[in-house]
């Protein structure tokens, strides 16, 4: 059966039952580097490739993973505590460490797989050290070790927001269904283990149960993407030593931007994919790690997950009828992708990969450009776009093609195809899944389209009369508020938890606020300000900006509920005492001819709220 885990995924399977007995805890609890199966480290690079070597070690993928040290920490270990339910954490620094005082994490784990209820708060409470630490961008999490299991490593339920300066409870940081259960304990050595590191072999031996993890390296370094180095670097040297030794050199790596777009794009793939280990090769990755290297199939070893409205064919449907909340957690309804770290499976869903030769080196880069995206400098506009589509109607003639001005947001090839459909990261992101509005998706699946996430003030009605009229696509029936009220009042009020997010991000978006306006959204922000999902309040707050500082207070997204009501209550008084002067007026943006806002019309879509759980498994 499709399922996030594949058979024998689960670590505290492998583990639990045969160690039972505490062991002493080890001075230093890191994965050791793996120099048997050919990797080198990336240090070994550095000396013949030295501008690649420089321009990939500014990048995140870099500082992915870390040894937790003063330089790789952002987090504040000042001695605060962070409760995490009713369960306490106190992070501090003593002397050159940084620990973590909190419940003993190897009975937690236990506690998660007894049949018996516990007192989780009841457990004792010990020290630990954080021995690594994971992220750098966005947020960082940390891990310690297991004292009953050697090697086993540990998260603290916690993510540090670095551009908030505070710490949170790792479940508010992603979106989860309310009644989702919390994932206390986590263990990199099976799962995280995969795409944080390069090389990563868990090393579970079956006889004893014990984990001899080992790595080629912490994070995504070089050998990640051009597969171990030890041939081509031993082969160099003696290159140097003798010239004449080795003619022609036979032992060089994998180039990415040489494969063809398939195997290219898997390199990325990897990792930046939905996939499951077939179940013949679960076990062994457990034991050795992966057997892919890049260039290979990735899907010799893994089962490639599609969406059966991708890939219509029975398995995949049968596929998804075995365990539909997988796929709902990873693809809007209509069969795009909605969680970030799955591009690949949207490019690969594309036309433009699967008629044409588009990867993912087409935009972007690990050496040059921005590390925030790894876009080349090409890659962020229409450039990519019409060095395939070179027609006239898309260069000299753009605006008989978008309809909207030369150089505009509208004409804007990544606007219109690759709009933001995608969360991760408390953000918005764009859509690998190179399509173009539809009529059809629109009506029928409830996926935020295109042309609405820059025009929230108009109706998804409007939309679907211009794609009529301008591209001749079928009209689909709409229900009567999809005609009457605008797309972002709807997205924001009625719709589901990742329409709200979506809609919430837009909302404070430059191109949308510039064609959309911006006030008469003030009070559908102020909604989200107290809604059940923590990324949806703070990607409201992040949107309105100052505004959310109310009366000079600063919001706070982690308020206690009555404090969250009581934020968004006083928006909508100090909106109802003051009328602004809107710049959008009509019953579509909820603001009548008079200028007032329509409140009773708010709170009816409101009610109406599509309230289904949601989890986007980022």
């Amino acid at each position: 059966m499709i399922s996030p885990l594949a058979a024998g995924d689960r670590l505290i399977d492998w583990i639990w039952p045969v160690v039972q007995a505490p062991t002493s805890l080890l001075s230093t609890n890191l994965p050791q580097a793996d120099r048997t199966r050919g990797y080198v480290g990336s240090s070994q690079c550095r000396s013949c490739h030295s501008e690649e070597h420089s321009s990939w070690h500014r990048s995140f993928h870099r500082t992915m993973t870390q040894p937790a040290t003063a330089e790789s920490i952002v987090g504040a270990f000042d001695g605060q505590t962070v409760e995490v339910g009713n369960l306490k954490y106190r992070v501090f620094k003593e002397g050159d460490g940084f620990w973590a005082e909190m419940p003993d994490p190897d009975l937690m784990m236990q506690a998660g797989v007894s049949d018996r209820p516990v007192d989780l708060g009841k457990l004792p409470r010990v020290r630990r050290p954080v021995v690594m630490t994971t992220g750098s961008h966005h947020y960082q999490t940390y891990w310690v070790p297991s004292e009953r299991v050697p090697g086993l490593l540990q998260t603290l339920p916690l993510v540090y927001l670095i551009a908030d300066r505070r710490w949170i409870p790792r479940d508010e940081a992603f979106l989860r269904g309310p009644d989702d259960r919390q994932r206390l304990i986590i263990q990199w050595n099976h799962q995280c283990i995969r795409c944080h590191s390069t090389g990563g072999n868990p090393g579970l031996d079956e006889g004893t149960g014990l984990l001899k993890t080992r790595v080629g390296e912490l994070g995504i370094s070089c050998e990640a993407c051009h597969g171990p180095g030890e041939k081509h670097v031993a082969e160099r040297l003696a290159m140097k030593q003798d010239a004449a030794a080795i003619p022609a050199p036979r032992c060089d790596p994998v180039n990415p931007a040489k494969l063809d777009h398939r195997r290219s794009s898997e390199v990325c793939g990897q990792c930046h994919g939905a996939y499951i280990l077939r179940p013949e090769h679960s076990m062994d990755f457990a034991r050795s790690g992966s057997a892919y290297r890049p260039g290979d199939s990735l899907f010799k070893t893994r089962y490639e997950v599609k969406h059966p409205r991708v890939d219509p064919r029975p398995e995949r449907v049968a596929d998804y009828r075995r365990n539909p909340g997988f796929f709902r957690e990873q693809w809007w309804d209509d069969g795009t992708i909605l969680a970030g770290g799955r591009e690949f499976n949207g490019l690969a869903a594309s036309k433009c990969f699967t008629r044409g030769t588009l990867s993912c080196t087409s935009c972007h880069t690990m050496h040059g450009g921005d590390p925030d995206d790894q876009l080349k400098p090409s890659g962020g506009g229409p450039a990519s776009c019409i060095s395939c589509h070179s027609q006239p109607q898309y260069t000299d003639r753009i605006t008989d093609h978008t309809h909207h001005a030369p150089g505009s947001e509208g004409s804007n090839c990544m606007n219109c195809h690759m709009p933001h459909t995608t969360y991760a990261l408390f953000k918005a992101i764009r859509s690998h899944q190179i399509e173009s509005p539809s009529n059809e998706r629109l009506a029928r699946y409830g996926t935020p389209n295109a042309c609405n996430l820059c025009h929230m003030d108009r109706t998804l009605g409007w939309t679907r009369e211009n794609l009529f009229v301008w591209y001749g696509q079928k009209r689909y029936p709409l229900t009567a508020d999809q005609e009457k009220f605008s797309a972002g009042a709807l997205w924001m009020l009625r719709g589901h938890a990742a329409q709200r997010v979506i809609a919430a991000w837009h909302s404070g978006w430059g191109p949308a606020l510039r064609v959309s306006g911006t006030n008469w959204m003030r009070p559908l922000q102020a909604r989200l300000l107290s809604d059940d999902y923590a990324p949806v309040r703070r990607v409201a707050s992040m949107a309105m900006g100052d505004d959310a500082r109310l009366d000079g207070a600063g919001f706070d997204f982690m308020a206690s509920p009555e404090k969250l009501r009581s934020w968004s209550g006083r928006w909508q008084d100090r909106l109802a005492r003051k009328t602004p002067v809107w710049d959008r007026v009509g019953e579509a943006v909820l603001v009548d001819s008079e200028g007032r806002w329509m409140d009773s019309e708010a709170a009816s879509l409101l009610r109406g709220r599509d309230q289904r759980p949601v989890t986007i498994q980022e």
